[in-house]
C-alpha cells in the first residue's frame, strides 16, 4: 500500500524557489553521459507518448540530436494536447497492449492506474539532484517512479503594456475586486477607442477557452478543489466525496473572465475558442489582453510576436473567500519508463532522459528550447529569462502560490476534463445551471470512488 506523504504548499514553493533562484546550486555532481554504447550497441526504438504539445518540436529536435550521438537509438515521439486527453490515450494503449516506452504519469491516482508499467528509477543518477519535494508525487513506499518534468505556474496571464496604456498598474492587483475594476477600466478604454493607435487589434480584455476542457477542468477546477482539500493532493486522492464548498468561487472566477470577453452576452460563443485560438490568434496578435494560462505559453506567443511575449506577466487567479492574491503552482508531470518494455529499450530510455536533463547540452535544451524551469540543483545559473516565468518566480518567492490538486481527482484528468470540464461547457452552452453542474460533478465523483 502506498504511504501517502502530505505534499504541502510550503514544501512545493520552497523547492521551486530553490530551483528558480539559483540558491544553493551545485556546480558538479551528476556527470554528463559519455558518448559510449547504449543498449549494448543494439538497434532499439523508443516510443514516447507525451502531453506537452508546446514542446513537441523542441523535443523532436532533442531526439534527433541524441540519435546523432547514439545512432543505434531511434526515438519516436507522439504528442497529445488541446481537446485530447493523454490519459485516454494511455488507457487505450493499455487495452491494446501497446503502452509507450516513455510516458507521463503524475500523482497518486495515476500511479495507481499505471502501477504495472512503472519502472523503479530510484537508482538513476538524477535522483540525488532533485530539489526537495520534487519527487514526492511519484514516490511509492520510498521508491522513485518518475522524473519531474518541470515546475509551472498558472493564473491570469496579461499583456502588461495594454493595462499600462489604460492607466492600470497590474502589480497592484491583489484581490478579486481590484482585478474586476482593472478589467472594467481597460474594456472602457478599448470601447472608447483610446487604445486604437497603439493597439489597433485590441477588441476585448479576455479570451475564454470554453472549447478546452483541460483549461476549464484540469486547471480552473483547482479554484474549487485546492481550498477544499487544503492544497493537499493526497487528501484529494483519498476523498470519497467532494462538496464543492468553493463552487461560488469557481463561478465567480469564470464569470470574471466571461464578463470582459466577446462571449459576455452569449456564453456559448466561448465554446468555439480553444488553446490555439486564444494563445496564437488572439493574445499573440493583440486582440485580447488576458487569458487564463500558465508560463508555458511564452514560446507559443513568441513565435507570433516577440514584443507581445515580452510584455506578458501574471496576475492572480483569485479564489474569493480563500486566497485572492496568488497563482497556482504545480510539478507539471513526470517522465516514466515502461517496466514491461524490452530491457535494452528500458536502458536506452533511462539513458535518454538522463542525457536530456543532466548533460550540459541537454540542460540548455531544457531551459532555452523547452522553456522549462529546472527542478534539479545542478543547473547553476542556467534559468529561464522570459518575463512571464520571472513573474511566476516573483509570486512564488513572495509565498503567493496555491498548490494544484486536480491530479488527485478520481480517474485523474478523465474526471477533471470529461466530467467537470464537460459540465462547465454545459453551463456555457445553456444546457445546465451552475448548481446543476456541481451537483452532477459531485455525484460522479462519489460514483467513481465507490468503484
Amino acid at each position: 500500500m502506498r504511504k501517502m506523504k502530505k505534499f504541502t504548499t510550503m514544501l512545493l514553493l520552497a523547492s521551486m524557489v530553490l530551483s528558480m533562484g539559483g540558491c544553493g546550486t551545485k556546480d558538479s555532481g551528476t556527470k554528463e553521459p559519455k558518448n559510449t554504447e547504449v543498449a549494448n550497441g543494439k538497434d532499439v526504438e523508443i516510443n514516447i507518448l507525451q502531453y506537452k504539445i508546446e514542446i513537441e518540436d523542441a523535443l523532436k529536435d532533442a531526439a534527433k540530436r541524441y540519435h546523432e550521438l547514439y545512432p543505434n537509438v531511434t526515438i519516436n515521439i507522439e504528442s497529445v494536447g488541446g481537446a485530447d486527453s493523454v490519459d485516454t490515450k494511455y488507457k487505450a494503449r493499455v487495452a491494446s497492449g501497446s503502452m509507450p516506452d516513455i510516458f507521463n504519469c503524475a500523482g497518486p491516482v495515476s500511479c495507481e492506474t499505471y502501477a504495472d508499467y512503472l519502472e523503479d528509477l530510484s537508482d538513476q543518477p538524477w535522483v540525488e539532484h532533485a530539489n526537495k519535494g520534487m519527487l514526492d508525487l511519484d514516490k511509492i513506499d520510498g521508491k522513485v517512479y518518475g522524473m519531474p518534468v518541470t515546475t509551472e505556474g498558472m493564473g491570469l496571464v496579461v499583456n502588461k503594456a495594454m493595462f499600462d496604456a489604460a492607466g492600470v498598474d497590474v502589480s497592484t492587483l491583489d484581490s478579486y475586486d481590484k482585478i474586476d475594476q482593472a478589467f472594467a477600466t481597460l474594456q472602457k478604454a478599448i470601447d472608447d477607442g483610446k487604445l486604437k493607435k497603439n493597439f489597433p487589434n485590441l477588441e476585448n480584455v479576455v479570451s475564454v477557452q470554453g472549447g478546452a476542457t483541460w483549461v476549464l477542468g484540469n486547471h480552473a477546477c483547482n479554484v474549487a478543489l485546492s481550498p477544499e482539500f487544503n492544497e493537499d493532493v493526497f487528501a484529494c486522492a483519498k476523498a470519497k466525496n467532494v462538496t464543492f464548498k468553493y463552487k461560488d468561487a469557481y463561478e465567480a472566477f469564470m464569470e470574471l473572465q466571461l464578463n470582459y470577453s466577446s462571449a459576455k452576452d452569449d456564453w456559448s460563443k466561448a465554446l468555439k475558442t480553444d488553446y490555439n485560438n486564444a494563445v496564437q490568434e488572439q493574445l499573440a496578435t493583440g486582440k485580447v489582453a488576458c487569458i487564463q494560462q500558465g508560463n508555458w505559453i511564452y514560446n507559443d506567443v513568441k513565435k507570433i510576436d516577440q514584443t507581445t511575449a515580452d510584455n506578458l506577466v501574471f496576475i492572480p487567479a483569485p479564489i474569493k473567500g480563500y486566497k485572492e492574491d496568488s497563482i497556482f503552482s504545480i510539478v507539471s508531470n513526470y517522465w516514466c519508463v515502461n517496466k514491461t518494455s524490452d530491457d535494452n529499450v528500458k536502458e536506452a530510455s533511462k539513458h535518454f532522459l538522463n542525457w536530456l536533463y543532466q548533460s550540459d547540452e541537454g540542460k540548455k535544451i531544457i531551459v532555452n528550447d523547452f522553456g522549462f524551469t529546472p527542478v534539479f540543483d545542478n543547473y547553476g545559473d542556467l534559468q529561464p529569462s522570459d518575463n512571464l516565468t520571472k513573474s511566476m518566480v516573483d509570486f512564488f518567492q513572495n509565498g503567493k502560490g496555491i498548490s494544484m490538486v486536480f491530479q488527485g481527482a478520481p480517474d485523474g484528468e478523465d474526471y477533471t476534463m470529461n466530467v467537470f470540464g464537460a459540465k462547465v461547457q454545459g453551463v456555457l452552452s445553456g444546457e445546465l445551471k451552475w448548481d446543476q453542474a456541481f451537483e452532477q460533478s459531485a455525484k460522479e465523483w462519489a460514483a467513481r470512488r465507490a468503484k
